[in-house]
């Protein structure tokens, strides 16, 4: 059985290891970039234009800010599910195979 010192070092040494890293580093990026634009548009549209989201939306009784907020929550479990998605089918594949190459 090889050492814990030994099985680390094969890890970080495999080219699917990295490869894992890279991917996961470049969608985690993807990820933060999106919520970021989806949060601090909200926030700062709130912050300098907040009639905007005290009118009412055509037709209806509900502010255009609720409707709004049900959106950013709503894309925040969107994005999740994206992500969960993307960890199953890429990024699990890749960890397996590292483990049964190391193993």
């Amino acid at each position: 059985m090889p050492s814990p010192d030994t099985t680390v070092a094969a890890v970080l040494r495999h080219p699917k290891y990295q490869e894992l890293l890279r991917r996961r580093s470049q969608t985690s990026l993807l990820f933060f970039a999106i919520a970021s634009v989806i949060y601090a548009g909200f926030i700062l549209t709130l912050a300098f234009d907040p009639v905007f989201f005290a009118r009412p939306m055509p037709g209806m009784t509900m502010s255009i800010g609720v409707l709004t907020g049900t959106l950013v929550v709503c894309s925040a479990v969107v994005l999740i599910s994206a992500y969960v998605h993307i960890s199953n089918t890429v990024f699990d594949p890749l960890l397996a195979a590292i483990i049964k190459d190391v193993s």
